[in-house]
């Protein structure tokens, strides 16, 4: 009975009116942008088994987020992302020199950097609060993501930036294709392999910077691998990945910020991040009964 009351108490708090909220409406289009360039970027990084390193990208922008804010005392949303991907960059420079000039492997490398650039960033941001710096309240919020405090000119921010990645990827697929699937032959047929790998892991830093505000620093990653992992179940084109990649990641976040919109104190990014774990689990369920010869 008790169960019931609650069941029923739940349904009554849904406001189906807060879908076509001004805010609401914003936080869409932003989110919708980040969501689909997330999961054209990740198509490559997860081809190239580069997904781990947008995660100690990711946890290292709450650094980059925190310095910004100490060293300008503004909280506008570019001045935070600039530092974000700043110190995503820099954890990334990092992870290649520890990966390159030290006997360090890679799967430790990634823990390490991850790890203690996540762990300075909450340092940073809880000692600004702990002293009271003035405007240093509401940094913690991009742990999980602040879609509610996102404007107008904020989405247009997040979906400038995510066309032209996408415009980016679409100019270098060659390259970045034949990288992703032959290195080796790459190289040997002359290609600047390095270059392309770099401009690739740049790509993926930029990704999860301006996915900071949908998703959070600990959740962002789930936006650049989710969506290319649910896609490649359904086809082995390359082609085709990029396009179901970019439409998940889309539908996962547009379907997270309603559901969000509709039941009261639910956090957006966590939720975007269930709906595409769904949308992964009913592609491998529907996927694995699927002959080869069907496959796209």
């Amino acid at each position: 009975m008790t169960s019931a009351v609650g069941y029923l108490s739940c349904l009554a708090a849904i406001d189906l009116s807060g879908l076509l909220a001004y805010n609401t409406l914003i936080v869409a289009a932003g989110t919708a942008a980040v969501g689909c360039a997330a999961g054209v970027v990740g198509s490559l990084s997860v081809l190239r088994k580069r997904a781990l390193v947008g995660d100690a990208a990711a946890h290292v922008t709450l650094v980059g987020v925190a310095t910004a804010f100490a060293l300008t005392g503004r909280r506008d949303l570019p001045t935070l992302l600039a530092g974000g991907f700043a110190a995503a960059l820099a954890g990334l420079l990092v992870l290649v020199v520890m990966r390159r000039y030290t006997r360090t492997r890679d799967d430790a490398a990634t823990a390490i950097v991850l790890s203690v650039g996540f762990g300075g960033g909450i340092a940073l941001v809880a000692g600004m609060t702990a002293r009271g710096i003035p405007g240093s309240a509401g940094l913690e919020n991009f742990l999980l993501g602040h879609t509610a405090a996102l404007t107008a000119r904020d989405a247009g921010v997040l979906a400038g930036v995510s066309l032209a990645t996408v415009v980016v990827v679409m100019l270098f697929l060659k390259e970045a294709t034949l990288v992703a699937f032959d290195r080796s032959f790459a190289a040997a047929a002359g290609w600047p392999v390095a270059v392309v790998d770099y401009l690739l892991v740049v790509l993926v830093a930029v990704m999860v910077v301006v996915g900071l505000p949908a998703a959070g620093a600990v959740l962002v990653t789930a936006l650049v691998v989710i969506p290319p992992v649910a896609a490649r179940q359904w086809t082995d084109r390359l082609g085709t990945m990029l396009v179901l990649a970019g439409v998940i990641g889309l539908v996962s976040a547009v379907t997270g910020v309603a559901i969000s919109a509709v039941v009261p104190r639910l956090a957006t990014g966590p939720v975007i991040v269930l709906v595409a774990a769904a949308i992964f689990a009913i592609s491998v369920l529907f996927t694995r009964w699927r002959s080869p010869r069907e496959a796209a």
